[in-house]
């Protein structure tokens, strides 16, 4: 065995390096999508939010060898409208003014542009600031936060405005010539954009370093010794990891035109590099043995139900390939956030993801039959692709509705006779009515078909969605019982640490992060991932650290996002109450909290009963502090949504409550009054003589 590995070890990078300098071109994305890029090669795609640098990376990539000045460059991708689009002229992008503005540059001249600020502005700027420290110490000492935060908001830009007018010694900086300021500010976001493309792929990341030149013109230069075939559009990729059963391959359909709008974006879900799947063993089980019953012709509903960054999506994802090993074909439908809900959103993306897959549109045409007027309805695009759908039958409104919904469970029939069939719908929380009422239609024809849907949906939201709520009753009466998913073990928490880190993590490191996420999977990766961007896992020889701590309100963008939608469900109020709970602890006391917060107490229960039920407060093992938040990375966005001032009168108000409220513990718990003393700083005054 040990031999093995070391011929292994030995032949690996010699494999490598055989293929590396072949001429065959690795396959590469780099795609914008809405508000999003899809960047990565097969099998290792991922996602980033738009920003000006992948603007200019994707203008490069697109016109390998060609050189272009900042300026143009600038003005050029500044102009387009879409990604997709390139200019006419290659060596003389557009440059009119607004396109420059668009980029953050204005012209003036050709020389520098002056002193940033002159003499009579700093001395007006340093006055000021002397005025604003005196306001902030007053609104401190009188309690006043708001003006507090507004004081120490207008230091933060004046004290900004001056260090970047301001070099060292006290010389006065220049701005610089348009071109400059261009070039300075071009090199400024490839760069930062290529160290985020680094944190995914480290690879990647590395090929840009090399092949994209900045400094007056920009250009990227492919290295011949790692050709890459960039692809730009939805339509050039297939996923990579998709697997097919019985040996298929997908055939090559030349009858599909390239413009057809049916041929969708390839879903991240299937593209991106995944963590290790761990735990779950109960869940697997349940719905392993249900696409088993399915084989045989006894379809049947899964719903996973989980608070946001549980593994929902991911569990579905691991038991579509499952049933894709098996003999099955899936497909994925997801509901989507907005204030106007469309109605049968993901059966519409079913329909035209399977109009995707189909090995022709004949084919496609012919398996619709006579359904094809109700399904174009459903994905209103099949029209586009088959003009010669007739139109509907004019029925009344009850008698069409449940004509439309029959000819989708006949069409769902019709395909699952040849080969088992699983649909997966995703966030049903956001799904409008319709699509509820066709998912219980469904439901109720499955039981003879081999069929499985799986749906999945994100706990406390009943009470904003009465039609989930009725599905939910409905699914339960037809024996559908919703699997929970909560937060991993410890042991599992683990497990996924030695995945991301190739090597078994210190029981210090699990117990943090396991504290910290409370086995949320999402929450564990993006920790984790946090925390070795700070530097804070691993010492200068590549070892585990041991004193590593994350700061109270350290909470990684992403997770900090996710937490935010939820509390976006929550009135001033409620936020106001919580963030009180926040700096009180991991666990508080209700009168502590009806103390600081000053919310009438019949309206605070209200408030934490709503907080229960969002799954954002839970009950606590400790009598004296009967609740607790359900997530420390909760409390912490909570804290990290206000200002310091703001934090700090709250400190206040805890010490001065506890002091009140719990006479004993001036003598009894000095410590937690003191910490919250510290905490408060110059808010703290006030409160010593009643302590």
């Amino acid at each position: 065995m040990e031999t093995q590995t070391k011929h292994r070890e030995a032949v690996e990078p010699a494999v490598a390096t055989m293929f590396q300098s072949t001429s065959w071109p690795e396959q590469a994305i780099f795609r914008k999508e809405g508000e999003y890029w899809t960047v990565g090669r097969a099998g290792n795609a991922f996602r980033l939010k738009h920003t000006k640098g992948l603007g200019y990376l994707g203008h490069l990539l697109r016109h390998p060898g060609t050189e272009f000045h900042v300026l143009d460059l600038a003005g050029g991708v500044a102009g387009q409208r879409d990604a997709g689009q390139t200019n006419h002229s290659m060596n003389g992008l557009p440059r009119l003014d607004g396109d420059l503005e668009k980029a953050g540059i204005q012209i003036t001249s050709l020389g520098d542009a002056g002193e940033m600020l002159d003499e009579q502005a700093k001395v007006a700027y340093r006055r000021r600031l002397s005025e604003l420290r005196e306001e902030l110490e007053q609104a401190k000492q009188l309690g006043n936060v708001e003006r507090a935060e507004q004081a120490e908001q207008e230091i933060d830009a004046l004290t900004s405005e001056l260090s970047r007018a301001v070099g060292l010694g006290g010389r006065n900086r220049r701005a610089a010539s348009a071109s400059e300021r261009a070039r300075q500010s071009i090199l400024k976001t490839i760069k930062s954009v290529v160290e985020r493309i680094a944190h995914s792929d480290t690879q990647l990341g590395d090929i840009f370093s090399r092949c994209i030149k900045t400094g007056n013109f920009c250009s990227y230069q492919p290295d011949p010794g790692f050709p890459i075939a960039w692809q730009f559009d939805a339509t050039t990729i297939e996923p990579a990891e998709r697997p097919t059963s019985y040996g298929e391959r997908a055939a090559a359909r030349t009858d599909h035109p390239q413009t057809s709008p049916a041929l969708l974006e390839v879903s991240p879900l299937w593209l991106a590099a995944r963590t290790a799947f761990v735990g779950r063993e109960s869940e697997r089980s349940t719905i392993r043995a249900a696409i088993d019953r399915a084989l045989t012709g006894h379809g049947s509903v899964v719903m996973l139900d989980g608070g946001p960054g549980v593994g929902k999506s991911r569990l579905a994802m691991e038991m579509a390939e499952y049933a894709s090993s098996v003999g099955f074909r899936y497909l994925v439908g997801h509901c989507h956030e907005g204030e106007e809900r469309y109605p049968f959103l993901p059966f519409a993306e079913i329909i035209e993801n399977n109009l995707a897959e189909a090995p022709s549109l004949d084919d496609f045409r012919r398996r619709m039959g006579a359904n094809a007027p109700e399904l174009a309805q459903i994905a209103p695009s099949l029209r586009r692709v088959f003009p010669d759908v007739p139109q509907p039958l004019e029925l009344p409104p009850a008698q069409m509705r449940r004509h439309l919904f029959q000819s989708v469970s006949d069409a769902m029939g019709r395909a699952a006779q040849t080969r088992s069939q699983l649909y997966v719908v995703e966030d049903l929380h956001w799904a409008d009515e319709s699509t509820l009422a066709l998912l219980i239609h469904l439901a109720n024809r499955v039981a003879q078909l081999p069929v499985v849907i799986i749906g999945t949906y994100r706990d406390g939201y009943t009470e904003s969605s009465p039609a989930l709520a009725r599905t939910l009753e409905e699914l339960i009466r037809m024996g559908v019982r919703p699997l929970k998913l909560g937060g991993l073990s410890e042991d599992a928490v683990a497990q996924m640490l030695h995945g991301l880190s190739r090597r078994q993590a210190p029981e210090s490191l699990v117990n943090l992060i396991f504290e910290e996420s409370q086995g949320y999977p999402f929450f564990v990766e993006e920790v984790y991932r946090h925390l070795i961007e700070e530097g804070k896992v691993f010492d200068e020889t590549g070892q585990f650290r041991t004193d590593i701590k994350i700061a109270e309100t350290e909470v990684p963008e992403s997770v900090r996002l996710i937490i935010g939608r939820r509390l976006e469900r929550l009135d001033e109020n409620e936020k106001r109450a919580l963030t009180a709970a926040a700096v009180i602890g991991r666990s508080f006391d209700f009168k502590l909290l009806a103390a600081i917060s000053k919310i009438e107490v019949d309206e605070l229960f209200t408030i934490i009963e709503k907080a229960q039920r969002m799954g954002i407060v839970a009950s606590s093992q400790h009598p004296e502090t009967p609740f607790c938040f359900a997530h420390e990375l909760v409390r912490q966005t909570l804290l990290a949504g206000i200002s310091a001032p703001h934090k700090q009168h709250l400190h206040a108000g805890v010490a001065d409550a506890i002091a009140r409220l719990q006479p004993n513990a001036v003598n009894e718990r000095p410590a937690d009054i003191v910490v919250d003393l510290i905490k408060a700083g110059s808010f703290a005054e006030g409160v010593w003589p009643t302590v």
